[in-house]
């Protein structure tokens, strides 16, 4: 949902950027001083502090969203999946300026830093409460709730190979009833927010990223009819190991990526998070598709 109204005034800003990107450290310098006349307080993630061979420790990303009220990711979507979680736990909203190569969450370029953070101290932005994935390995005997391995994820949540180009065997239930035994290369569970990242590749559709909904798309399946899926944003997806492979992981929004083993299932559902992502440009979901995938171009 967009919200147009009530808008806050930030009066504490937290800057992350993506590490060892060097081209980032003077738009960080001039941020921080449109920021100061602002009168606005600034702290810095480890990564931008770096990048400013700052006297000033920079902070861990958990520390730095309990301690301001809007993060500024300068970096690609990347960087900013990868505060996603830690940024919707702490109900902090985000705003991105794209130092990346495609750019589907940053709404704005590098050429736009200024006016960006200008509009958005203004209260010219607009914000995004985005849907999230909660997914978690679990005993095949045992309930999800019971997982120690959870993690929340912005786009998407793959099962897959880690190595030898060999398919895998997965068993799909969705809220209890049989689905499928997938052939395949892996599985993508997908928000409408991850629509356009990796379950684009495997031929999963298009969602606009404020339906609530979940897209599971298989990755290079072995039955050409065995087609994606949209489902109810309520929808739990459960997927079963049945291959008896060591090297089958879990991957995290590309961020992160958790072992699987034989048997053990990977549960996958909405999150209790939502994550507020804010957009001080004025392209419309359609342009940015438009030009990040070229459509119409020959």
């Amino acid at each position: 949902m967009v919200n147009t109204v009530d808008k806050q005034r930030f009066r504490h800003v937290g800057l992350v950027a993506k590490a060892q990107e060097a081209s980032i450290a003077d738009a960080l310098r001039r941020i921080a001083k449109k920021l100061a006349a602002h009168n606005c307080a600034v702290t810095y993630d480890n990564a931008a502090a770096a990048l400013l061979q700052s006297s000033e420790d920079g902070l861990g990303r958990k520390e730095l969203a309990a301690s301001v009220d809007v993060i500024v990711v300068l970096g690609g979507d990347g960087t900013l999946l990868s505060v996603a979680p830690i940024a919707a736990a702490a109900e902090v909203p985000v705003l991105g300026v794209n130092y990346g190569s495609l750019g589907f969450l940053t709404s704005s370029v590098r050429e736009e830093s200024d006016t960006a953070i200008r509009n958005l101290l203004n209260g010219e932005y607009t914000s995004s409460h985005r849907m999230m994935l909660r997914a978690c390995i679990h005993d095949d005997q045992s309930p999800a709730e019971s997982s120690n391995r959870v993690r929340d994820v912005l786009n998407d949540a793959v099962v897959n190979k880690t190595s030898i180009a060999r398919i895998i065997r997965l068993e799909v239930t969705i809220d209890g009833d049989f689905v499928s035994q997938y052939r395949a290369d892996g599985l993508i569970a997908a928000t409408p927010t991850g629509s356009t990242a990796y379950s684009l590749a495997s031929g999963g559709p298009i969602v606009m990223p404020d339906l609530e909904a979940i897209v599971v798309s298989p990755i290079s399946p072995h039955s050409l009819v065995n087609r994606p899926l949209v489902l109810p944003g309520q929808a739990r997806v459960s997927v079963r190991v049945l291959s008896r492979d060591q090297d089958i992981v879990l991957t995290l929004d590309g961020q992160e990526g958790l072992q699987v083993h034989p048997g053990e299932v990977v549960t996958v559902a909405r999150s209790p998070l939502r994550f507020e992502l804010l957009s001080t440009g004025r392209r419309s979901h359609f342009e940015v598709l438009r030009t990040k995938l070229k459509w119409g171009d020959r």
